[in-house]
């Protein structure tokens, strides 16, 4: 028996669900957090240069290849277990290669071409290095993006989950050699930018030199299905159509709900850096101001890169459950889903306000735009829910909404840009990237609350309400412990620390309270039911825990 649950663990640690959200989730932590550096040793214009830059190659990088990995393993995957080896995997290879490959390829042909026209839209030449740098990424990313899911539809999570550890190490390292090497040369801020960016194509070249070493060791299934993969058979043009239809198609949730921040921060490399200029500050003051702007962009992306994630590894769900006519299951996941975006978002929204002026210290030295900073920072509540919301329609069959919600707001953003701020400057840029996205992510929530109407239970508007009023009192003591703890931290460190190191102290104590408070009050107040726990995937043992630990409500205990 032993024996048995031994050889079980093992095999669930290959599956590599853990495995595979480890690394996510630590890769796209190195890969924000990166930013960090750079602004501390090359200043905010040219952290200003790169988060004007960057965006566009994010933003080419997501529509190229985001979701697909996700989509060409499931592919695979069930069409191994249907006994399709090897001429069907081989198709679904083959097509997303052919299909990611025009993608990348146009995106770099107009992102290079594009390279002057760019420059002055976005009001300073200095950031044409940076884009052609980036550009050369798009060349290998799709390809990349392509294998990590065969990988994974082999079930080598290992190896897709190391290539993407190792992508992110590769990038940062050539970052940081490249902006030493520059600031020693005393490089100009453009040709540091410029040269930043060869991390990107550096990351994505490593993991394909190493997906080609690698094919010397293969198990006999893997190399079965590769000898197929080199066969020189004609496919007709119609049967490789449908199946690149069918890994779009997979792929667009994904691909929905990252593209929200992204698309943003577009309209605000277009219009912020150009409108302050125009209010009389000069190139590099106004890219310099930008810089300040960008400073909580890593902190929001990172919020709803993980909000995001949730609500892709939950569609799947939702859609099964509607296919199968499953309306209580399907309703319960879909208050939860949504319940829980609210309230995290308002949750992170909140203490990023609260704890701005720590966390700017901690990471960029000084409090420069602390303003902006917490103004940027609300916008976790509402780019939460919209990254949640996308996957969850899409499930639900409503796919042209979520596009329409992101043209609603990147067009609300450039209108408000327009209007605040040459008057109010980064500030204003701040509050109109709030009310942009809060418009989008309320259109959102109510398409998708008319879409999830017709499942609802009788008297479910007054659990809901109970609910509302949970997370209420959650957040209300959130910010209550994070206010005591940091006028009370701040007394007894007096200035016994640095100013950075006091300010982190601060901050990550901050954090740690505020995320404790918010759950247990969340729990104890019935934010989320013992029933709802049970009936997510290892839920019984955490209701078991929590009612040992008497948070969870008395009715429910």
């Amino acid at each position: 028996m032993g024996r048995k649950r031994k050889r079980t663990g093992r095999h669930w640690w290959r599956n590599g669900v853990v495995l595979m959200a480890g690394a996510a989730l630590v890769s796209k932590l190195i890969g924000v957090l990166q930013k960090v550096p750079l602004q501390n040793m090359a200043g905010d214009r040219v952290f200003g240069i790169y988060n004007a830059v960057y965006p566009f190659y994010q933003l080419m990088a997501v529509l190229a290849t985001a979701g697909v990995p996700t989509a060409v393993s499931i592919i695979i995957a069930q069409r191994l277990r249907k006994g399709d080896v090897p001429d069907k995997v081989s198709l679904t290879l083959r097509a997303a290669l052919w299909m990611l490959g025009i993608t990348g390829l146009l995106a770099f042909a107009f992102m290079w071409g594009s390279v002057s026209n760019t420059a002055v839209w976005i009001g300073d030449k200095a950031v044409e290095t940076s884009l052609r740098t980036l550009s050369v990424a798009l060349l290998f990313m799709p390809v990349v993006a392509v294998l990590r899911g065969y990988w994974q539809g082999l079930g080598r999570m290992s190896i897709s989950a190391g290539s993407q550890l190792m992508e992110q190490l590769v990038r940062v390292s050539v970052m940081l050699l490249v902006l030493i090497l520059g600031l020693r040369a005393s490089w100009d801020d453009g040709a540091i930018a410029g040269g930043v960016m060869l991390g990107s194509a550096a990351g994505a070249a490593s993991v394909l030199i190493v997906y080609s070493l690698i094919r010397g060791r293969r198990s006999d299934r893997a190399r079965l299905l590769v000898k197929a993969e080199l066969r020189r058979e004609r496919t007709p043009l119609g049967v490789m159509l449908r199946e690149m239809r069918e890994v779009a198609v997979l792929a667009l949730p994904a691909a929905l709900a990252a593209i929200v921040i992204p698309m943003a921060s577009v309209v605000d490399a277009f219009t912020v850096p150009t409108m302050l200029q125009q209010a009389g500050i000069g190139d590099a003051a106004a890219m310099h101001q930008f810089g300040v702007y960008s400073r909580a962009q890593p902190l929001l992306q990172l919020v709803v890169m993980v909000a995001g994630a949730v609500g892709a590894a939950l569609a799947p769900g939702l859609s099964a459950a509607r296919t199968y006519g499953e309306s209580r299951i399907l309703h319960e996941r879909l208050s939860l889903l949504i319940r829980l975006a609210w309230a995290c978002g308002a949750a992170a929204a909140l203490g990023l306000v609260l704890l701005a002026e720590p966390l700017n210290v901690m990471f960029y030295k000084d409090a420069q735009g602390t303003r902006a900073f917490a103004i940027v920072g609300f916008t976790a509540l509402a780019g939460c829910v919209s990254a949640v919301i996308a996957p969850a329609l899409q499930s639900l069959g409503a796919v042209r909404i979520p596009a329409a919600l992101l043209l609603v707001a990147a067009l609300l953003k450039g209108a408000l840009n327009a209007v605040l701020v040459p008057s109010l400057g980064i500030e204003g840029a701040a509050f109109s990237g709030v009310v942009a996205l809060s418009v989008a992510a309320l259109l959102g929530a109510a398409a998708l609350g008319r879409a999830a109407a017709a499942y609802a239970p009788p008297g479910d508007g007054v659990r809901r309400a109970g609910r509302g009023r949970a997370a209420a009192m959650a957040l209300a003591v959130m910010a209550a412990s994070v206010i005591v703890t940091e006028r009370a931290l701040g007394a007894a460190l007096g200035d016994a620390l640095p100013p950075r190191a006091a300010a982190a102290a601060l901050a990550l104590t901050g954090v740690a309270v505020g995320a404790c408070a918010f759950a247990a009050a969340g729990l104890r107040c019935g934010m989320i039911s013992a029933q709802e726990l049970r009936a997510l995937t290892g839920g019984e043992a955490w209701a078991a825990r929590l009612r040992r630990w008497r948070l969870l409500p008395r009715a429910e205990r």
